[in-house]
């Protein structure tokens, strides 16, 4: 790792894996979760080389999607955006088709299938490839003591938490769209993360089975396994409902999510708390077809804002499509002095103050440090429970100590102190 490091030339910038205890989270949102619960494996130790893979991956990703047009959906813009060019939805169908467990199921030769298939549209060099898959590299930490899979010598992972894992699924996503793309046509299918989504024009219903079927033995070849439904008019896809009887869609949220938002009377910048309200409108009237959908939605919303302390009942916004507004990128230095209610004197007032002051026009450095180039922006403290919570696992945690030599005398035997020399806290009586 500290070769690697010295050829990205950030050695100086990476630390050593911390030895953090891995922990599970339940898939409670599950059907029959009471008979068959499932849960995910979260692992907090992660080589901070990965911030350099995730780099490499975005700019692979970027270029076989430019390249390929494939239908990598980032967001549920994106698959609004390909639901509202679909021509003759009522006389098409649906099917949908959920990646079992995908994080752990990319192996070792999938991945190198995928960047192999990868370089046809950006050159891969041996360094990057390596910083990949060195990056796969993982050791689960349970009470300070280290663990590795069962089944696998080489310690590879795709773990859930490192800083590359979604970027290694993108990758290995548009490898399987590619692959897809033999089945079905590419222009109506897509993927985003482990959920998928095609169009199947003028089909049968016993066409779209057998179509499931090959989707099927498609993802079998390549060592995965999925949940598809097929010949549907009415869909859940990530937090929208698409309706192909009647063209429209809607926000959905799954069974037993009810919405919860920041009180409004809680310790936060009141920039943010202002915002709040105004956000849900715009996220809402986004993910609805027309502002009847957005009235049969809104109600939960509204109930959920009410009952933080925000005032008013949310908006419809016919301006969600409009023209992004253009935005310069620029060099900036960003000044995050923790927000408390509490703090009377005005922090950002004062840092401005001492900007101006010690960084003038005569500066040589004033190109670097002014009030254009260096921005504040406030950043919210943990709340108590957090706070509490964190104390405690550093507290609880066991981590394994060497026991401290109690001589250091070269001949035992010959110790003034019987072997017990290096003692302390020790109290002589005479």
């Amino acid at each position: 790792m500290v070769r690697m490091a010295e050829a990205h030339h950030v050695e100086d910038r990476v630390n050593p894996m911390k030895r953090q205890d891995a922990y599970v989270t339940l898939k409670d949102h599950k059907p029959n979760f009471s008979n068959k619960p499932t849960c995910r494996l979260i692992n907090p130790a992660k080589s901070e080389l990965g911030k350099v893979s995730k780099h490499i991956l975005d700019q692979i990703n970027r270029a076989v999607r430019e390249s390929t047009n494939l239908n990598q959906w980032r967001n549920t813009d994106d698959v609004i955006e390909w639901y509202s060019g679909i021509q003759g939805k009522a006389r098409s169908c649906f099917m949908i088709f959920d990646i079992a467990e995908f994080y752990p199921s990319i192996t070792e030769d999938l991945l190198k299938r995928s960047l192999d298939w990868s370089r046809q549209y950006r050159n891969i060099s041996r360094l990057e490839h390596d910083t990949i898959m060195h990056c796969r590299k993982s050791l689960l930490f349970h009470e300070g003591s280290p663990w590795i899979k069962k089944d696998n010598t080489s310690s590879f992972d795709v773990t859930m938490g490192s800083f590359d894992g979604a970027e290694i699924c993108e990758n290995v996503g548009l490898f399987i769209l590619h692959t897809l793309s033999k089945t079905i046509d590419p222009a109506d299918m897509g993927l985003y993360r482990d959920d998928g989504l095609a169009l199947l024009r003028n089909t049968t219903g016993r066409t779209a089975d057998i179509l499931r079927k090959k989707l099927i033995t498609v993802f079998s070849s390549l060592g995965l396994k999925i949940a598809a439904e097929s010949n549907l008019k009415v869909v859940n896809f990530l937090d929208i409902t698409l309706n192909l009887r009647n063209g429209t869609y809607y926000p959905y949220r799954k069974p037993n999510d009810t919405p919860m938002y920041v009180n409004s009377a809680s310790n936060h910048p009141p920039q943010i708390i202002k915002q709040i309200p105004g956000i849900i409108s715009e996220r809402i009237s986004r993910l609805s077809c027309d502002e009847t959908s957005f009235n049969a939605a809104a109600p939960a919303y509204n109930d959920a804002l009410t009952a933080s302390g925000y005032d008013g009942p949310l908006i419809y916004n016919t301006q969600q499509n409009g023209t992004p507004r253009r935005r310069r990128r620029r060099n900036v230095i960003w000044f995050n002095p923790p927000f408390c209610r509490s703090v009377q004197t005005n922090i950002g007032k004062a840092f401005l103050r001492l900007l101006d002051k010690h960084f003038p026009p005569t500066n040589p450095l004033h190109k670097i440090f002014n009030r254009n180039t260096v921005k504040l922006s406030y950043s919210c403290l943990p709340n108590i429970g957090r706070i509490v919570q964190s104390h405690n696992r550093k507290t609880l945690q066991q981590t394994d100590q060497p026991e401290p030599r109690p001589c250091n005398c070269r001949v035992k035997e010959e110790c003034p102190l019987n072997g017990k020399c290096l003692s302390t806290h020790l109290v002589y009586a005479t």
